[in-house]
């Protein structure tokens, strides 16, 4: 969804990776259809996941970038969001980049972080809300984004595509609890790579 990125980056404001400095009207990236180019070095780190079953969800073309359908029941989006709220040295903070009740996951103010991790400020990653709730948006190492694109887990964000923060990707909303472990990898190595200084 980062809607916020376009307020932020229309109002005049440095996104993490942007460089927008005037208040003129951005433009809709193309819809993702190729991997893009690696533009920081490639951090060796796979996370050895399986295939996601089933077919592809529908996603939103540009920004902003919405899972459609196989979203999370409520059960799974509460499962998912207290296991990952719960983990060391993570704070849940309202989304700086999400539509409003997207839950950001940020990197405790005492911990070091790794800026090239980061969407905006200390957050790395947020979970959407109902009524498409589940997916999330985070950025990985370029190896563990690609192959969480490879095993069908999630796709490459629009700002992704354009080089404007690489490695941003849409993980799709676990579906179950099959899912959701792997969801918590994805998750995990996300965490991993934000507190890495």
């Amino acid at each position: 969804m980062l809607i916020g990125f376009v307020a932020i980056a229309s109002a005049g404001c440095n996104v993490e990776g942007d460089t927008t400095t005037t208040n003129a009207p951005l433009t809709q990236p193309a819809a993702p259809t190729t991997k893009p180019q690696p533009t920081e070095p490639t951090v060796t780190q796979t996370l050895d996941l399986p295939p996601r079953p089933g077919d592809q969800p529908s996603v939103t073309e540009g920004v902003p970038h919405i899972q459609l359908d196989q979203t999370s029941s409520d059960e799974v989006l509460a499962e998912l969001a207290a296991w990952a709220f719960s983990l060391d040295g993570i704070v849940e903070l309202p989304s700086l980049t999400s539509l409003p009740g997207a839950r950001a996951l940020t990197v405790a103010p005492e911990l070091p972080l790794n800026s090239g991790a980061m969407l905006v400020a200390r957050e790395f990653a947020h979970i959407h809300p109902q009524p498409n709730g589940g997916s999330l948006h985070l950025r990985l190492p370029q190896a563990a984004a690609q192959e969480v694109v490879d095993k069908g887990w999630g796709e490459y964000h629009p700002f992704a595509i354009n080089g404007s923060v690489p490695n941003l990707i849409m993980v799709y909303a676990p579906r179950d609890s099959e899912d959701l472990g792997s969801v918590k990898a994805i998750i995990e190595a996300s965490v991993a790579f934000a507190t890495s200084p």
